[in-house]
């Protein structure tokens, strides 16, 4: 029978869903004074005209574009959705393995059922020919006899005689066996090679959709390795979020 393997476990992924708020702050000064720090000071407006922002992850990454972001939203919005197809598609995939497990348990106890009716077929199947072997040869014998006259050939004609009527008592005896048998022998290995069978198939099916449900768990994964490198860190504006949940 097929062997399905043990299927690959779906490895599941974690969408970042914190947000980091950076506030831009400027004062006012009473006067007029000369910076300590000009670099600083050349930053705040930069920060100012950034407004205000969020990010997917820590936000150490440049600021994204709004196509970046949209880019960014719309592939997070269809991992979330694949993955969840991939996690729906894996509960029923372990139920039908269960099932095919059970059933390839139950097809081992009845194998000794059916390998008994096979071995006695097989075992009576041989004494048969042994049977047809000792007819030839008796045959031979009473033929041989015919063409013989004398005292010999009397006891050897007595000796036919009783064993023909061994070779009978035989042929009654495994006629009675295979009357027993009867039709229902092969009824059932034919019954166990059929089912035995379609249980192979089910399982070589089970085996590709399998591995092909495998294969999207590790494609989501691939693309949120992906989406992490691009999106996770990075800064956006919350107007430009805001734009784009509008269809803007």
């Amino acid at each position: 029978m097929t062997r399905f393997a043990a299927p690959r476990p779906v490895a599941a992924f974690l969408l970042a869903a914190g947000w980091a708020i950076a506030g831009a702050q400027t004062t006012t000064p009473a006067k007029p004074t000369r910076p300590a720090n000009p670099a600083a000071a050349a930053a705040k407006p930069a920060a100012a005209a950034e407004g205000k922002t969020a990010a997917f992850g820590t936000g150490t990454g440049k600021l994204l574009t709004r196509d970046e972001l949209r880019a960014c939203i719309n592939q997070q919005e269809g991992l979330v959705t694949r993955r969840a197809e991939v996690e729906a598609g894996r509960a029923p995939m372990d139920r039908e393995k269960e099932a095919l497990v059970q059933e390839q348990e139950a097809l081992k106890a009845e194998r000794v059922k059916v390998d008994g009716v096979r071995q006695t077929v097989s075992d009576l199947s041989a004494r048969y020919k042994a049977y047809g072997e000792k007819v030839e040869a008796w045959n031979a014998r009473a033929k041989a006899v015919q063409e013989r006259s004398g005292s010999a050939a009397d006891r050897e004609r007595a000796e036919l005689e009783r064993d023909r009527a061994e070779l009978q008592k035989t042929q009654t005896q495994l006629e009675a066996e295979r009357t027993q048998l009867g039709d229902n022998s092969q009824q059932t290995v034919s019954a166990f090679n059929a089912r035995a069978a379609a249980l192979d198939q089910r399982a070589a099916d089970w085996n590709q959709r399998n591995a092909k449900l495998s294969e999207s768990a590790r494609a989501v994964n691939a693309e949120r390795e992906a989406w992490a490198a691009a999106c996770a860190d990075r800064r956006y504006r919350e107007d430009d979020e805001i734009a784009i949940r509008r269809g803007q």
